[in-house]
């Protein structure tokens, strides 16, 4: 019984959408504890007035023993009842709270407690007294008792399961009185007692269902209207969006200080109507062009979109989209304009971006590659038969080691400063070009004839080599530059371009920081080196490189000490290419490490096969550190040939610091803390060889065969190779002289500190399958070497 009683009061409260614990929910839970508490005052007063009657009019039937307590209970719990609402007035107590919003459930179940206690306390009154007082003073109990039944309904109709409550303790109650008297009366009464509750639950439930709804509106309404605010207030707030409202004459009556603040221009004071004059209305702060549009729809009175205006005057642009409606009154007249605008001067800046990335370098300010392509179409076009005019490629020499080492920020600097100083030099007409990275071109109309160009040439040749002033650095770089005229150099823009390009590829491999003008013959070379690159790719494929291998010998005995491994390529039909050839094409290609690391593994391999304390030399490219594999490589080569890492000479040359010097550096420690040995080839060639030395603890120099070619003519470089050579062994250096060919050139390397010699004089490059017929040859020992055994030796060797 219990258990369905409980189930009927969750379902009761589950219909009218109270048994969650929503938000809304909680919203009309404290709407419904608030009317009943506002009714508190009320309800206590009659509860102590008909307390007090039925006291009075029950003194003298002999039941004071139940009245006394029970007068008590109500006193009680009315003063507590009014204490709470005391507080309620006093803003102390929960529900007073100003931010206050929701309830649980749990507020609602201590109502229901509330209501459950009273009810009982009333309840007892007619089980209790009915049945033993005089018939006279019955009805004095049943109309209290239908009183109070009544009453409490209307105090909780708000909350059906306390009203539920109230009504089911206290008819319970009268019932059992009723019952325990035992009359036909009674039970008459008892009929018309629970017809009148069940009458008063099925009222109050259907009230109840219509305050809930009720609430549930007000709460979405208050939140709907909360959210309109909300939104009202951002829209308003917002700088972008604004409401506008123009009167009928024209006056700017909502608005002004946005379109101020948007236009950056006084707006407010002045009127929409826009006047006639060039010096009225709106026509003080907008530029005609946007003006007009405007103009027109405020005219033709009708709604628009979308009109965009924009400000005059020495500062920014500002840009505003306008969109409104004309507003009537009751009568069809106009009052005037209203609608909606919006600050579109950063999407006005952006779109002018966009277009002028689409077309213009974004670090420079150049026109790119498509707009030069484009410009060149143009000129085809355009150009008359007997008129001329030159394109120049650019490409900066030494600018990706500046850049590396000082960063892309001063990179970036650098670049700003040689478009600068190229669009100085050439004429306003010209169009100047960043084609990416550091390539430039230019399409010189005043520069029509060879002399103007090359005259132009040089002066960017001149003009580009200067300092840079970056960073507070001062930075300096050369360029090459090739030149084709058109129309006579290309009769389009591809083969055009490409010339110029053929020019330029020419400039940089005759040295650099020069320019070159296109000429028919470089065609043919340019199909000679596409037609090598594509020859040397499938030469690791084909088995066409081979190693050959270079004695170096001691200075003191001229035994041979070891060996150079030096790559040969035999083309099948090109015959034997000469390395001076294929590597810089290799290297361009991009295919260096491939064959550097094929020549590292077969020289690893040959040397493990030759008699202990001969090494073999290996040169390294610049490339091959680029891919951070060359430690691994270098393991797996010792590791597969079972050579002695002691054995391994690795040559590398001053360009590989060029590039991350530090990450060199430490690579280089690498492969040194392994007991491999580290030589620098071709000493005294670079501008810094020397703080190379100073930073890294080499084993070896090689001195450059153009100092020995030239020490017979040139005392200067006799002077150099000596003071190379005491350097050496100042810095306990070993120190091999390339490129010996002749026997002055040995008698002369004697009086020097050189420890090794390389050259022709000693031996050629041999096949793997002749090094032992070399190494068996007697060479002699005398300390030093008597020039006749040196010539000896050389007839023997050659």
């Amino acid at each position: 019984m219990k258990q369905a009683y409980f189930k009927l009061i969750k379902y009761l409260d589950a219909g009218l959408v109270l048994g969650s614990d929503t938000e809304i929910a909680g919203r009309i839970r404290l709407q419904q504890i608030r009317t009943i508490v506002d009714t508190t005052p009320t309800t206590l007063l009659c509860m102590l007035i008909c307390a007090g009657i039925t006291f009075v009019l029950l003194w003298a039937q002999s039941v004071n023993w139940f009245l006394i307590p029970w007068m008590t209970v109500i006193w009680l719990i009315s003063a507590v009842g009014l204490y709470n609402y005391r507080k309620r007035l006093g803003g102390t107590d929960d529900l007073a709270r100003a931010n206050k919003k929701t309830v649980s459930k749990k507020s609602h179940f201590k109502v229901f407690k509330a209501a459950t206690s009273i009810a009982c306390i009333w309840a007892t009154l007619p089980i209790v007294v009915y049945p033993v007082v005089e018939t006279s003073h019955q009805p004095v109990i049943i109309a209290v008792t239908a009183g109070i039944l009544g009453g409490g309904a209307l105090v909780f109709y708000a909350i059906p399961r306390a009203m539920f409550a109230w009504l089911s303790i206290i008819t319970a109650g009268a019932i059992g009185g009723l019952l325990l008297e035992g009359s036909s009366v009674s039970y008459g009464i008892l009929i018309l007692l629970f017809t009148y509750s069940a009458a008063m639950f099925f009222s109050g439930f259907t009230i109840a269902r219509i305050y809930a709804r009720a609430q549930l509106s007000h709460v979405e309404i208050t939140e709907q209207s909360d959210t309109i605010g909300i939104l009202l207030r951002e829209f308003s707030e917002n700088a972008s969006d604004w409401l506008w409202e123009f009167s009928s004459n024209g006056t700017v009556i909502r608005g002004g200080k946005r379109f101020e603040e948007a236009l950056n221009t006084p707006f407010g004071s002045v009127r929409a109507d826009l006047g006639n004059g060039p010096n009225t209305g709106l026509s003080v702060i907008l530029n005609q062009r946007s003006l007009e549009p405007l103009r027109r729809a405020l005219e033709q009175k009708k709604s628009f979109r979308d009109i965009v205006i924009q400000s005059k005057g020495p500062g920014e642009s500002c840009w505003v989209s306008m969109s409104g409606k004309p507003v009537l009154n009751s009568s069809g007249e106009l009052i005037g304009f209203r609608g909606v605008a919006s600050n579109i001067t950063q999407r006005k800046l952006d779109e002018e971006r966009i277009a002028f990335l689409a077309h213009n370098d974004a670090l420079t300010g150049l026109v790119n590659r498509t707009h030069f392509s484009q410009a060149l179409e143009k000129k085809f076009a355009d150009a008359r038969k007997t008129e001329t005019w030159s394109v120049f490629y650019l490409d900066l020499d030494g600018f990706k080691s500046v850049n590396d080492h000082n960063g892309h920020g001063t990179g970036d600097t650098l670049l700003s400063g040689v478009a600068s100083r190229l669009k100085n030099l050439v004429a306003e007409t010209d169009i100047v070009a960043r084609l990416g990275g550091d390539e430039f071109a230019i399409l010189c109309s005043s520069a029509d004839t060879v002399q103007s160009a090359s005259s132009l040439a040089e002066e960017m040749v001149e003009e580009l080599s200067k300092p840079y002033e970056c960073d507070g650095k001062l930075l300096e770089i050369g360029v090459s530059i090739g030149i084709a005229l058109g129309p006579e150099d290309g009769s389009d823009v591809y083969s055009l371009l490409n010339n110029a390009d053929l020019a330029l590829y020419r400039a940089k491999a005759e040295g650099k920081g020069t320019y070159r003008l296109y000429e028919v013959e470089m065609d043919e070379i340019a199909k000679q080196r596409r037609s090598l690159e594509n020859d040397l790719r499938q030469a690791l494929r084909n088995d066409e490189l081979s190693v050959q291998y270079q004695p170096l010998v001691s200075s003191i005995d001229g035994k041979p000490t070891g060996f150079e491994a030096l790559a040969r390529w035999h083309h099948p039909e090109r015959g034997a290419v000469s390395p001076s050839d294929f590597i810089p094409v290799a290297e361009r290609m991009g295919i260096i490490p491939e064959i550097g690391e094929w020549v590292l593994m077969e020289a690893c391999r040959a040397a493990a096969n030759w008699p202990e304390g001969l090494t073999v030399a290996v040169n390294l490219s610049p490339q091959q550190f680029q891919s951070n594999k060359i430690v691994s490589v270098v393991v797996k080569a010792l590791k597969e040939s079972g050579l002695t890492p002691s054995r391994l000479e690795l040559e590398i040359t001053e360009g590989l610091f060029m590039e991350n010097t530090e990450e060199v550096m430490y690579v280089l420690r690498e492969l040194k803390a392994m007991g491999i040995q580290i030589a620098m080839d071709d000493f005294g060639t670079g501008y810094s060889s020397l703080s190379y030395i100073m930073k890294f603890p080499f084993d070896k120099l090689k001195i450059d065969r153009t100092f020995i070619n030239s020490v017979d003519e040139d005392d200067v470089a006799r002077n150099v190779l000596e003071v190379i050579a005491n350097l050496g062994d100042v810095l306990n250096l070993k120190v091999t002289a390339e490129g010996v060919e002749t026997l002055e050139q040995v008698e002369m390397l004697q009086k020097m500190n050189c420890t090794h010699y390389q050259g022709y004089y000693f031996g050629e490059p041999l096949n793997e399958r002749d090094l032992s017929a070399y190494l068996l040859k007697d060479f002699k020992s005398e300390l030093p070497i008597p020039a006749d055994n040196i010539q000896n030796m050389g007839q023997t060797a050659s």
